[in-house]
Protein backbone atom coordinates (compact mmCIF):
# COMPACT_ATOMS: atom_id res chain seq x y z
CA UNK A 1 0.00 0.00 0.00
CA UNK A 2 1.44 3.37 -0.91
CA UNK A 3 2.03 6.15 1.63
CA UNK A 4 -0.82 8.39 0.41
CA UNK A 5 -3.41 5.68 1.05
CA UNK A 6 -1.95 5.02 4.51
CA UNK A 7 -2.05 8.73 5.36
CA UNK A 8 -5.68 8.96 4.21
CA UNK A 9 -6.61 5.97 6.39
CA UNK A 10 -4.87 7.53 9.42
CA UNK A 11 -6.60 10.85 8.76
CA UNK A 12 -10.00 9.15 8.43
CA UNK A 13 -9.48 7.13 11.62
CA UNK A 14 -8.53 10.31 13.49
CA UNK A 15 -11.69 12.08 12.35
CA UNK A 16 -13.81 9.05 13.21
CA UNK A 17 -12.34 8.90 16.73
CA UNK A 18 -12.90 12.66 17.24
CA UNK A 19 -16.55 12.30 16.23
CA UNK A 20 -17.04 9.45 18.70
CA UNK A 21 -15.49 11.54 21.49
CA UNK A 22 -17.73 14.52 20.64
CA UNK A 23 -20.81 12.28 20.65
CA UNK A 24 -19.86 10.94 24.09
CA UNK A 25 -19.33 14.48 25.41
CA UNK A 26 -22.71 15.63 24.08
CA UNK A 27 -24.44 12.59 25.57
CA UNK A 28 -22.77 13.24 28.93
CA UNK A 29 -23.84 16.91 28.84
CA UNK A 30 -27.43 15.86 28.15
CA UNK A 31 -27.39 13.38 31.04
CA UNK A 32 -25.91 15.91 33.47
CA UNK A 33 -28.45 18.51 32.34
CA UNK A 34 -31.33 16.10 32.92
CA UNK A 35 -29.96 14.95 36.29
CA UNK A 36 -29.49 18.52 37.57
CA UNK A 37 -32.76 19.61 35.93
CA UNK A 38 -30.98 22.41 34.07
CA UNK A 39 -32.30 23.94 30.85
CA UNK A 40 -30.56 22.62 27.74
CA UNK A 41 -29.49 26.19 26.90
CA UNK A 42 -27.17 26.23 29.91
CA UNK A 43 -25.24 23.11 28.97
CA UNK A 44 -25.20 23.70 25.21
CA UNK A 45 -24.10 27.36 25.41
CA UNK A 46 -27.11 28.54 23.44
CA UNK A 47 -28.33 32.12 23.57
CA UNK A 48 -32.05 32.60 24.11
CA UNK A 49 -33.72 35.99 23.62
CA UNK A 50 -37.22 36.57 24.99
CA UNK A 51 -39.02 39.81 24.12
CA UNK A 52 -42.06 40.96 26.08
CA UNK A 53 -43.97 43.62 24.15
CA UNK A 54 -41.74 46.61 23.43
CA UNK A 55 -40.40 47.22 26.91
CA UNK A 56 -38.63 44.08 28.22
CA UNK A 57 -35.94 41.76 26.90
CA UNK A 58 -34.57 38.67 28.64
CA UNK A 59 -31.26 37.38 27.31
CA UNK A 60 -30.11 33.98 28.53
CA UNK A 61 -26.59 32.85 27.77
CA UNK A 62 -24.79 36.18 27.46
CA UNK A 63 -21.06 36.60 28.06
CA UNK A 64 -20.48 40.31 28.60
CA UNK A 65 -21.88 43.79 28.09
CA UNK A 66 -19.80 45.56 25.45
CA UNK A 67 -21.52 49.01 25.34
CA UNK A 68 -24.16 50.42 27.65
CA UNK A 69 -25.89 53.73 26.95
CA UNK A 70 -29.37 55.14 27.57
CA UNK A 71 -30.41 54.46 23.96
CA UNK A 72 -28.07 51.64 22.89
CA UNK A 73 -26.84 48.40 24.46
CA UNK A 74 -24.44 45.95 22.81
CA UNK A 75 -24.07 42.49 24.32
CA UNK A 76 -21.64 39.70 23.48
CA UNK A 77 -23.45 36.37 23.72
CA UNK A 78 -22.18 32.82 23.28
CA UNK A 79 -22.42 32.77 19.52
CA UNK A 80 -23.71 36.22 18.48
CA UNK A 81 -23.49 39.95 19.16
CA UNK A 82 -26.82 41.51 20.18
CA UNK A 83 -27.56 45.20 19.64
CA UNK A 84 -30.59 46.77 21.29
CA UNK A 85 -31.74 50.25 20.23
CA UNK A 86 -34.31 52.13 22.25
CA UNK A 87 -35.07 54.87 24.71
CA UNK A 88 -34.40 54.95 28.46
CA UNK A 89 -32.84 51.48 28.37
CA UNK A 90 -31.83 50.10 31.74
CA UNK A 91 -30.50 46.77 32.98
CA UNK A 92 -33.05 45.67 35.57
CA UNK A 93 -31.55 42.32 36.54
CA UNK A 94 -28.20 40.72 35.92
CA UNK A 95 -26.83 37.29 36.87
CA UNK A 96 -23.98 35.17 35.57
CA UNK A 97 -26.30 33.71 32.95
CA UNK A 98 -29.28 36.05 32.48
CA UNK A 99 -29.78 39.70 31.69
CA UNK A 100 -33.08 41.64 31.82
CA UNK A 101 -33.28 44.95 29.95
CA UNK A 102 -36.18 47.34 30.39
CA UNK A 103 -37.15 50.48 28.48
CA UNK A 104 -38.77 51.46 25.20
CA UNK A 105 -37.24 49.07 22.67
CA UNK A 106 -37.16 50.11 19.02
CA UNK A 107 -35.13 47.25 17.57
CA UNK A 108 -33.05 44.19 18.42
CA UNK A 109 -30.41 43.14 15.93
CA UNK A 110 -27.87 40.37 16.05
CA UNK A 111 -24.93 39.20 13.99
CA UNK A 112 -22.57 36.25 14.11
Amino acid sequence: MNTKKREKKKWYKGIKQNLKVKEKINLTKERVSEFLELPKEVMAKITKITIIEDNNVLIEGYQKIVDYYDDYIKIKANNIDIIIDGKELDIQEITDYELVIQGTIYSINYKK
